[in-house]
């Protein structure tokens, strides 16, 4: 396990020791999550509910939610997502990190996250190191939907043809990035922040895989909001939560995060997404604009599962320091324990066109990871006196 000594952060300690009392306690799956992963799956898999997969999923989505529980037509989006033409193909929006949006037929726009890392690649360092990985993506929404977080754009897997898909239909702008690689490979960097020709990616040839991601709706317009846990990015510096125990306290001095308001608890049930695909990147959150009773929309997942072997407790720092959480998170995360996270992510993901999506050892890694958040609430209710104080 990995952390920082840091003076915020002295409960961190005490969470190993209630880590190896609730393995134990929640040590085998739930017969439940049978039927849990049956019903996700017959979504995925059924097709013929819809003849406009794209009026669909703009109809799905609002402020608070972008699929339903029930998602009888998630099959037809995905698929025409994973193999509708591609129509356009400009830059990505402004960023860090190399994307192309992409028109499909019937003017659909989506987001393309090309592969940069094979599946079992370790990214060492910190949380937030290294780019992308395109498979976080795809298997962030398929978490979201098993931990009931409706918020998180679909992702389908893709291959593509950057010569005769992209290229062809490609804006001036993004057709500058392109070149040729010796041995016949077709290469791009697109335009942002970090993009250049040294920081390319290529086919193998033929095709280059990535991750296609639903652009939300012009109904829904987001505004970016400071995250009160962001990072400072910074080896010499640390933020508030990184030296102060009680900083939640300061957290709850403000009307959006009173105690125990909707945004608050959300802000928790993201702290939970993040730490169990190990996203330490989300410097803001992400709301509609206008809505004040919008949902956390969950964007941009692709720094995550770097380290299989590696879990950074730091990112659970909203959760052990204001100890609350919805109920029905909770209810997930026991109903998901014992194993059964690793055994619902690996029949979903084998669902999508580029499976297997994660390695055995990140699907092994996502069951400890469920263990350290149940731990984190079980030493909240010893040290603030009770359930009532995590579950609402």
């Amino acid at each position: 396990m990995h952390h920082k000594k840091r003076t915020g952060l002295s409960m961190i300690k005490d969470l190993y020791t209630y880590f190896s009392t609730t393995k134990a306690q929640y040590s085998s799956p739930s017969p439940m999550v049978t039927k849990l992963i049956e019903r996700l799956k017959e979504d995925v898999t059924k097709r013929g509910y819809t003849d406009d997969p794209w009026y669909l999923a703009q109809k799905w989505a609002s402020q608070v939610s972008l699929i339903p529980e029930r998602a009888r037509g998630l099959g037809d989006i995905l698929a025409a997502m994973s193999g509708a033409p591609i129509i356009a193909a400009d830059v990505g929006y402004k960023g860090t990190q190399l994307k192309a949006t992409l028109t499909l037929k019937g003017g659909q726009r989506v987001i393309f996250k090309p592969k940069w890392y094979d599946r079992g690649e370790v990214i060492e360092g910190e949380v937030y190191a290294g780019a992308d990985r395109h498979t976080g993506e795809i298997a962030a929404f398929h978490l979201s939907r098993l931990l009931g977080l409706t918020m998180v754009p679909l992702a389908v897997g893709r291959k593509v043809s950057l010569r005769h898909q992209i290229l062809p239909v490609a804006s001036r702008r993004l057709a500058a990035t392109f070149f040729k690689q010796r041995g016949g490979q077709t290469c791009f960097y697109g335009v942002c922040y970090y993009c250049h020709r040294d920081a390319s990616v290529c086919d193998d040839g033929h095709f280059i895989e990535g991750t296609i991601i639903l652009w939300l709706p012009s109904k829904l317009p987001l505004q970016h909001l400071p995250h009160p846990w962001a990072r400072t990015y910074k080896n010499t510096k640390e933020a508030k939560w990184e030296q102060y125990d009680y900083y939640c306290e300061d957290v709850l001095q403000s009307p959006w995060y009173s105690r125990d308001s909707h945004r608050l608890l959300d802000l928790m049930d993201t702290a939970v997404f993040d730490f169990l695909i190990q996203n330490g990147d989300r410097h803001h959150y992400t709301v509609v604009a206008g809505k004040a009773d919008s949902s956390i929309v969950l964007l941009d997942n692709g720094k995550s599962f770097g380290d299989a072997f590696v879990d950074h407790l730091d990112v659970l720092a909203p959760l052990l320091q204001c100890c609350r959480l919805r109920h029905a998170t909770y209810e997930k995360l026991v109903l998901l324990s014992g194993g059964g996270l690793s055994q619902a992510m690996e029949k979903l993901l084998a669902l999508d066109p580029l499976a297997p999506i994660l390695t055995p050892q990140q699907l092994q890694a996502l069951d400890r990871r469920v263990h350290f958040v149940l731990a984190a609430l079980h030493m909240c209710e010893d040290e603030k006196g009770g359930w009532h104080h995590v579950l609402f």
